[in-house]
């Protein structure tokens, strides 16, 4: 038997780190197939991940540093959205996505692999290379260049859950040991 204290170290211990990385800044619409264009749908993660971004900018993939953040906004991955458009974003190392809205088919598969999609409504005072902190534990991101604060609000508490557990088969695996 554990005793409440146990229970505050084991909820610290879970807690998701802070991310830090600089923003890659994107503007309103980017459709799934511009983030991922289709030619390379049938490619495992890994290698498509090569590929993020190349509608927009074929470089992106290759300039990136891991655990930069794609910022943009309205209609972040919109249209024909497919699992592989959100693994090819985390495996090409970016941290988290942050919009003012997602295609619901690229906001559930992100979630679903650990992917963190974080909405606000200032995406627009974000410039590119600016340095962000984010914290989806407290649901804020900090931009360190500009001192500007942001509130993440797309988060439930059973997202954050399934963020803190790395995915859903994770987070599923974890609910059924308990």
């Amino acid at each position: 038997m554990t005793d409440a204290s146990d229970d505050l170290v084991n909820d610290h211990l879970d807690e998701l780190p802070a991310l830090r990385g600089h923003a890659w800044v994107f503007g309103d619409h980017i459709a799934a197939d511009v983030i991922l264009p289709p030619a390379h749908h049938d490619r495992s993660p890994s290698e498509a991940g090569a590929f993020v971004m190349a509608g927009v900018d074929p470089t992106f993939a290759r300039a990136i540093e891991a655990g930069d953040f794609i910022v943009a906004g309205l209609e972040f991955a919109t249209g024909t959205a497919r699992t592989i458009t959100a693994q090819a974003v985390y495996t090409a190392g970016i941290a988290a996505v942050i919009a003012r809205s997602f295609g619901r088919t690229f906001l559930q598969a992100a979630t679903n692999i650990g992917l963190p999609a974080l909405a606000i409504e200032e995406t627009g005072a974000i410039k590119p290379g600016d340095r962000l902190r984010v914290d989806i534990e407290s649901r804020k991101i900090a931009n360190l260049s500009s001192g500007d604060r942001y509130i993440i609000r797309n988060l439930t508490e059973e997202s954050v859950e399934v963020l803190r557990a790395g995915g859903l088969s994770a987070y599923t695996r974890h609910q059924r040991e308990r």
